[in-house]
């Protein structure tokens, strides 16, 4: 199913599970299989992971059942360690450098994790190209890696969880941006790790001591050593001589230490000189340590050895399409949604709640313009055929779901899909972190009834918001993906429309509206087929 390779029970292409369509093979290993898979109502590519522990189980037809009934305990205990993954990956709250849960599901007699689907390369890959190429990792590089990575572990083990596997296979970069995701938590794996040894949470040369020997005691500590190893494998992939060799296994340094003899791991400080900061050599140095309660106990100590070789992240850039369609990065996060009572111009249906959102999105920076709607459509709708940079109006919800269509065909073979954002999602991504009635000044920021002479304007004009996104109150009013309704009371996590209404939601107010409407919490709505000279849209870029 995936690059013509005959992937053992694999689903077939095209199987629907829990509005999933299945479309192809990631990756195979012993306790299951992953998959890319998109979501038939949203259109978002996402990845699969479906337990199935090869050594205990099998498929039979679409279900999975144990081998045999010797079998059932060890794979009832591996699903319930599954579905603790899932919880566990949901509470990390998405940082950008872990990989993120969307949904967990029973189904097939088995069960399923939904997560954020990353485009990209493994660390593993990269280094053995860019070393083929004589172009080993510089310290800018390694930082750039390693100061995200270290970062994201330390929430993991905020929640306490211990990854157990990390190495260049289980790190990401990012396509878009080179950042470093951590991927493959395998805690389903743990309670069958004493009975098979292909399925053992832990990978020779950065699995620590504490995870060979009978009740060794794991801990952060255990992945700061596989983070060492990770760290020494780029070091020593640009020393003479070690270019692609795997680390030493633990093993054998334990072996030759007890037997008096020197340590088959060569020290980063010496690997590294002249190349590579002394203090981050000896950071990396700290944690190789052979006794866990002789290296490095935890993240926040090994972030501070860094010192001054601690470089900051820089933010995420903008994204352009083929098009040249530009997109913000919106990064995870919670938010009120709502207007207080109190608000000037609160309506009822602005309840105030609690949201979550889990996952961070690519939002357009502007609203579709003229242009772009032409360019793919092969007609302009609006009724103001101003400038092509003007943002296209005179579209229904139905016509904006024909040009994501024609756009997605369009697009196929980049991997990515564009929807329209959910209301939660619009009003996240306008609020950008601010709690008043909108995110600036309103003649600053919005084209709207007293400054824009009644027509719409070339998108970008007026000042952004904080994430970079421009305007999201005025200038038209902009479709989203939900159907209106009540607001839910209490905390909610990525909210989605109930699938149920008769009209749906626009937001942002138009070019012809008053400040009473040209709010981050005004609530609009129409019908479907409904077209207007105010009403525009934006996108988002799943997948």
């Amino acid at each position: 199913m995936s690059n013509g390779i005959a992937w053992q029970d694999a689903l077939p292409q095209g199987t629907v599970i829990r509005g999933y369509s299945i479309r192809q093979v990631l990756g195979q290993g012993g306790f299951g299989i992953v998959y890319r898979a998109r979501h038939l109502e949203l259109g978002n590519v996402v990845a699969v992971k479906e337990y199935l522990p090869a050594e205990l189980a099998v498929r039979e037809g679409l279900s999975v059942r144990p081998r045999s009934t010797a079998y059932l305990d060890l794979y009832q205990d591996g699903l319930r360690r599954f579905r603790k993954e899932g919880k566990a990956l949901v509470a990390l709250h998405s940082h950008s450098s872990i990989v993120s849960c969307r949904d967990f599901f029973r189904h097939n007699d088995t069960a399923y994790l939904v997560m954020e689907f990353e485009a990209g390369k493994p660390l593993s890959r990269v280094l053995r190209e860019r070393e083929a190429e004589g172009r080993p990792f510089s310290e800018k590089d390694l930082m750039d890696l390693a100061v995200p990575l270290i970062e994201g572990l330390e929430r993991v083990h905020e929640v306490e969880i211990v990854h157990r596997d990390i190495k260049p296979a289980n790190v990401l970069l990012r396509e878009a941006t080179g950042e470093p995701v951590l991927i493959d938590f395998g805690a389903a794996k743990q309670d069958v790790a004493g009975q098979t040894k292909s399925m053992a949470p832990r990978t020779p040369g950065y699995a620590a001591w504490e995870q060979i020997v009978p009740d060794g005691e794991l801990g952060p500590w255990t992945d700061i050593y596989a983070v060492g190893m990770l760290l020494w494998r780029i070091v020593a992939g640009g020393s003479p001589g070690n270019v692609g060799k795997s680390p030493v296994p633990v093993e054998r340094r334990m072996d030759a230490l007890a037997r008096g003899g020197s340590d088959p791991v060569c020290s980063a400080v010496e690997l590294g000189e002249g190349r590579f900061d002394p203090k981050l050599l000896a950071a990396i140095d700290e944690c190789l340590k052979v006794k866990y309660d002789e290296r490095v106990q935890d993240c926040s100590e090994l972030l501070g050895l860094l010192g001054l070789a601690r470089k900051t992240r820089s933010p995420r850039s903008s994204w352009k399409n083929s098009l040249g369609m530009e997109f913000v990065w919106v990064p995870a996060g919670s938010f009120v949604m709502g207007s207080p009572e109190d608000e000037e111009y609160h309506k009822v249906d602005e309840r105030q709640h609690a949201v979550q959102i889990r996952q961070g999105f690519w939002l357009g920076k502007y609203e579709v313009m003229q242009g772009e709607w032409e360019e793919v459509m092969g007609a302009n709708p609006s009724y103001r055929k101003s400038f092509p940079r003007c943002p296209v109006e005179r579209v229904s919800w139905d016509d904006a779901q024909e040009y994501i269509r024609k756009l997605n065909q369009r697009e196929s073979g980049s991997g990515y899909v564009y929807r329209l954002p959910t209301e939660a999602e619009w009003e996240y991504a306008a609020r950008a972190g601010t709690v008043g009635p909108r995110y600036g000044e309103l003649d600053s920021i919005a084209w709207y009834g007293t400054n824009s002479c009644w027509t719409t304007h070339p998108v970008g004009q007026k000042q952004a918001n904080e994430w970079g996104i421009h305007d999201m109150l005025g200038n038209v009013w902009e479709w989203t993906a939900d159907w209106y309704g009540e607001y839910p009371s209490g905390l909610v996590t990525d909210p989605e429309s109930s699938g149920l209404g008769s009209d749906r939601v626009l937001r942002g107010g138009g070019f012809g509206d008053g400040a009473r409407i040209v709010r981050s919490a005004y609530r609009d709505y129409d019908s479907p087929a409904y077209r207007d000279h105010s009403i525009g849209f934006r996108l988002v870029r799943a997948g």
